[in-house]
């Protein structure tokens, strides 16, 4: 049998022709479409057929006139390919007319200019919300709308992500971590205290002398809102809903003033869990000098570095010049050119945002199991928000839930456009040609679902659980004989790995961070598979995706066991 990704050899004129067939709208797409959602049988002839092949080349493919690919092939033969996403101005081959009123993304008022350029460039239209559409990025639904998302479609949020997102539940299940865990610190957060429950505590810390200081915010509040600077008790609001929150007194300074750094965390599963991080970001500056004088702490244009409101400083009058702004990069040549040491900074931030992630996602995957019929539907990126003190610590002040990918200035389009970008490529948006009969076809049987497992597969995670959790050392046979729904979530994460564009992988790195495994609560089995499969393909990572190709060959992969529910609904979602 041919694999997907084995693509027939074709002659320089044969394929120009294609071009000019395809790009015209009037190429015959039946067997491509075929591919995307037949089952095994009929993947068998139509992968055999040579139009087939010169099809699934061309859409996969540059063309000679500039053209970019419109469809990714995966790695593994019997997957479908997924859509590719570019920036403003690049020119992507068109897929079939009749695959027009499928492309569809939801409208949403939060949808971002460089992420409609982004969809744009893919030819895709944005609809009303009562239409079918296949993607969704915007405001976090409420958990009884997840229910309603179908398996072809991409929304950006989890249900229950305010576990990470809310800054009194992110504190809240940081110091449970301390509590619970020693050998790994989670003191990654100044301390907080919730309000009013941790009144006393907050009167007691404020009354010692010298005067200290506490930052209070709204627990679920962005961008700057009602945010002040207290040291005396008697300015803390006694019954509205707060956190007060340790100030660190003696930032690190660049030019005079203090800054922080937004970071992009991206969240693609939590079964497993798997986490990345943006090469780039953005370091935001406070706009006058920095001060410790207890008469400054009413300066927000001094002691607050949210942009949203240091961009109002100069018609404000505080400054004659807009506030700076710089790229993450421009950070890190900074701290290198003044001997710092960039490198143990950047490492002790991967293991903040690693710690924030692992206190919430037991919280996170038990609300997702309660209101998500299809969990690989989701996925998240955080806007992390770093202050770096002048022992050159990191210190998490929020995950933002919905970070702001609003571009003012150029500096921001460099940033945020190439991230939207490399954000819809690894979340692996495919085509469904069957809206009606979606849990009949290949596309949603490669899926890692919960619902597809076997019973053989069920008493392996068992076995495998029960001895790492006795042990607290995983079995080294689990990445033997493995079960179709273990290739499954193997194929998953090589083809994610695949796309993840200027995105880092965090976690799972095999041994590197398998010290992590000893603190996830409610641990899963396939955490345990991928850090194994992390570890075992250290050294030679081609021969485990050999091996897994030649089980995909075979259709060894596909799921036996589907589930259905609601899968048909082809109608709008009104979410």
């Amino acid at each position: 049998m041919t694999s997907c990704s084995s693509l027939a050899s074709t002659s320089s004129d044969d394929l120009k022709q294609k071009e000019d067939d395809l790009d015209s709208g009037i190429c015959s797409m039946c067997s491509l479409a075929c591919c995307l959602t037949s089952t095994v049988k009929c993947i068998v002839r139509d992968q055999n057929d040579k139009d087939f092949q010169n099809n699934l080349r061309l859409l996969s493919s540059s063309s000679t006139r500039g053209l970019q690919p419109f469809l990714r092939l995966s790695k593994f033969s019997n997957v479908p390919p997924t859509i590719c996403f570019y920036t403003k101005g690049c020119k992507v081959r068109k897929p079939p007319q009749k695959w027009n009123s499928r492309l569809n993304w939801c409208h949403n008022s939060l949808l971002p200019i460089v992420m409609r350029h982004s969809l744009a460039a893919s030819h895709f239209k944005i609809v009303d919300e009562s239409a079918t559409w296949l993607g969704y990025w915007g405001r976090h639904l409420k958990s009884s709308q997840y229910r309603k998302i179908q398996p072809f479609q991409k929304v950006n949020h989890f249900p229950g992500a305010f576990h990470l997102g809310r800054k009194d539940r992110l504190w809240q299940h940081l110091e449970e971590m301390m509590e619970k865990h020693e050998s790994i610190s989670f003191y990654v957060m100044p301390h907080t205290y919730i309000l009013p429950k941790d009144a006393k505590k907050l009167r007691a810390y404020l009354s010692t002398i010298p005067a200290r200081h506490v930052i209070l915010k709204p627990p679920a509040s962005a961008r700057g809102t009602g945010i002040t600077i207290v040291s005396r008790y008697k300015n803390v609001p006694q019954k509205t809903p707060l956190i007060a929150q340790h100030y660190v007194e003696r930032p690190m300074i660049i030019n005079g003033a203090k800054f922080d750094l937004r970071l992009y965390v991206y969240v693609t599963c939590l079964d497993p869990l798997r986490i990345y991080l943006y090469h780039e970001g953005l370091v935001r500056f406070a706009t006058v000098p920095y001060s410790s004088c207890q008469s400054t702490y009413t300066n927000q244009y001094m002691h607050l570095t949210n942009y949203s409101i240091n961009k109002l400083a100069q018609s404000d009058g505080a400054t004659d010049k807009p506030v700076p702004k710089w790229k993450l990069s421009e950070f890190w040549d900074y701290l290198r050119e003044k001997g710092a040491d960039a490198d143990s900074l950047y490492a002790n931030i991967k293991d903040v945002a690693v710690k924030a992630v692992i206190a919430c996602e037991s919280h996170i995957r038990s609300h997702q199991l309660k209101y998500s019929n299809f969990a690989f539907t989701s996925h998240e990126l955080f806007g992390m928000d770093i202050l770096i003190d002048e022992n050159l610590q990191p210190w998490l002040l929020e995950m933002n839930i919905s970070p702001s990918l609003h571009s003012g200035t150029p500096l921001d389009v460099s940033v945020k456009a190439p991230l939207a970008k490399d954000v819809l490529n690894i979340c692996g948006v495919t085509y469904p040609s069957s809206f009606d009969f979606f849990d009949k076809t290949l596309n949603y049987r490669v899926k890692n679902h919960i619902q597809h497992k076997s019973e053989l597969h069920i008493q392996k995670e068992q076995i495998h659980l029960e001895h790492y959790l006795l042990n607290k050392e995983i079995r080294a046979d689990i990445i033997e004989n493995l079960t179709d729904a273990d290739v499954r979530c193997l194929i998953d994460f090589e083809d994610e790995l695949v796309r993840k564009g200027g995105f880092e992988l965090l976690f799972p790195l095999g041994e590197e961070t398998e010290h992590y495994l000893h603190v996830i609560n409610s641990q899963l089995y396939s955490n345990l598979l991928l850090t194994t499969w992390q570890n075992k393909q250290a050294k030679d990572r081609q021969h485990g995706i050999e091996n897994l190709e030649k089980l995909c060959h075979e259709g060894y992969h596909l799921a036996k066991r589907v589930y259905t529910e609601s899968s048909s609904d082809s109608e709008g979602n009104n979410i």
